[in-house]
């Protein structure tokens, strides 16, 4: 028995063409459900069974509420996983929950889905949700390219769903060496010939080249900005010593100091007499 995706007194007026294809779309959903049911606990899925999944979440594409529906039964489902192992059941999965701000738990099904090759449309909806978390915690509208690359970096795609499988970020140390030794002799401003012919000498691609010259020349503007502070706190630690030790002073007053000998309990009166006595009561 067909149950219609839309109401009956919508579906009449809709052209022949679209209420079969409302009736088709609900008769495929009704066989979806009765094939998951009939599997009980039996292990694994019929890959049949994942290939429909794949196939509704496609179907669905227009009918929100029929998508709901369904990406509540996958997620329900004690099959949840093997059927996100579809790359159409993961995505729209992911889409939902997305439309539902339940951003975690999209994180988690991307985070735990085994898509095989991988999906770079599921890489962008990952780098998506870690842009809004961090306009959240920055409280701005928009990152700028630094804060989106740094909020990649920082938040980088799991392997599962990598098409070219989990990238390293960390160069070989020939390559970061002979970039160094261009930077050093050549200069930190290559040209686009000299970041073609990098590429091809390294192995990387012109972008990774153009990228790790200008975090290296990033690296030396912080590092000219730190040598005056770091040169300054050296210096003041050497004055410090040569003078020897200086005598608390409190709002101006001068106080004579007062011995007082460990365990006696007596302090000296005073500001810190009295902060003393205080933590004495405390410990009484």
């Amino acid at each position: 028995v067909c149950i219609p995706c839309l109401d009956s007194s919508v579906c009449q007026r809709l052209p022949l063409k679209e209420q079969r294809f409302g009736k088709s779309c609900s008769c495929k959903m009704q066989n979806f459900l009765r094939l998951l049911r009939e599997q009980g606990d039996a292990q694994p899925l019929p890959p049949d069974l994942v290939i429909l999944a794949g196939k509704l979440c496609q179907d669905f594409q227009q009918n929100p509420a029929q998508m709901i529906h369904l990406v509540e039964t996958i997620l329900e489902s004690q099959h949840c996983w093997e059927l996100l192992s579809n790359e159409e059941v993961a995505l729209v999965c992911t889409q939902v929950l997305i439309q539902k701000e339940q951003w975690l738990l999209a994180l988690q099904i991307l985070k735990g889905c085994q898509v095989p090759g991988g999906s770079q449309e599921l890489v962008e909806l990952w780098n998506d949700i870690h842009y809004h978390l961090t306009t959240r915690r920055l409280s701005v509208t928009k990152l700028n390219p630094g804060q989106r690359f740094r909020c990649r970096k920082r938040n980088p795609p799991p392997p599962n769903i990598c098409p070219e499988g989990p990238k390293s970020r960390n160069f070989l140390p020939e390559v970061r060496y002979h970039l160094q030794d261009f930077a050093t002799s050549v200069g930190a401003y290559p040209k686009k010939a000299h970041l073609e012919k990098l590429a091809l000498e390294t192995g990387l691609t012109t972008e990774q080249v153009y990228n790790w010259f200008a975090n290296y020349r990033r690296r030396q503007r912080a590092l000219l900005l730190h040598m005056p502070r770091a040169q300054e706190a050296s210096s003041e630690v050497s004055s410090a010593k040569e003078s020897g030790p200086q005598p608390l002073q409190l709002s101006g007053y001068h106080h004579k100091s007062v011995a007082v000998s460990p365990g006696s309990g007596e302090y000296p009166k005073g500001i810190l007499g009295l902060i003393a006595d205080k933590i004495l009561l405390a410990e009484k």
